[in-house]
């Protein structure tokens, strides 16, 4: 459970749940700079200030509330209007209330209730069944963002999939180390550029520093 959770979760009197929006879970992690030494800028999402703060990365380890730059971190946490967040899993957070609350299964087309904890979770949260269909049942996108072209369903069909370079079909592989390091990863089958956790060794070419060379190299 966050650290800050036990302050910014508690219900007041009226037994009405504190509304602590974020876009998702994993920016409601505590600020991790990791084991090892190194003085690397990075981002982070501050849930007391409800802003991402720069901080020193170690270098390795860590956790997912971690983001190279402030647009990354931004992007990933910050709720806006303009970004959907219909294809985000069922997150009722790390609280122990029990809110009734409706979240757009992206895997079986409709909005589901589902027991909110009062706080953090994601922002596939919606007071009423109606508001979940509003928002979800016209758009399902599966970025993360609306800056990630997902109009494409199927890019292996797609002439532009065609000159794409072999490596942006690999799948994930996260190698065969012990090391926990933030890396991106082309998804051919949602067209987009995603994170995952690369162990620091082995795996394959499908494996990007950053979204910007993931981007450039497999959205062309």
């Amino acid at each position: 459970m966050p650290e800050s959770c036990f302050a910014l979760c508690e219900a007041p009197a009226n037994g009405v749940q504190p509304e602590l929006k974020i876009f998702h879970h994993s920016c409601a992690l505590k600020m991790d700079e990791g084991p090892c030494k190194a003085m690397k800028d990075r981002f982070y999402f501050d849930v007391d200030t409800r802003r991402c703060e720069r901080f020193d990365y170690g270098g390795c380890q860590g956790n997912a509330n971690n983001f190279e730059t402030l647009e990354e971190c931004e992007e990933m946490c910050m709720v806006k209007p303009d970004k959907n967040p219909c294809h985000l899993d069922e997150e009722p957070g790390p609280c122990r209330g029990l809110v009734p609350r409706y979240f757009f299964n992206h895997a079986k087309g409709f909005c589901e209730r589902f027991f909110y904890g009062g706080c953090f979770g994601n922002a596939n949260n919606f007071r009423t069944k109606e508001e979940c269909q509003a928002k979800c049942h016209r758009k399902q996108p599966h970025s993360m963002a609306p800056t990630v072209n997902t109009s494409i369903p199927e890019p292996r069909k797609s002439p532009a999939a065609a000159h794409r370079p072999e490596l942006c079909f690999s799948p994930i592989d996260k190698g065969t180390c012990s090391d926990s390091l933030r890396r991106y990863i082309y998804n051919s089958k949602r067209n987009k550029c995603q994170i995952f956790r690369y162990s620091g060794c082995g795996g394959n070419n499908n494996n990007f520093t950053s979204k910007r060379q993931c981007m450039k190299t497999c959205m062309k």
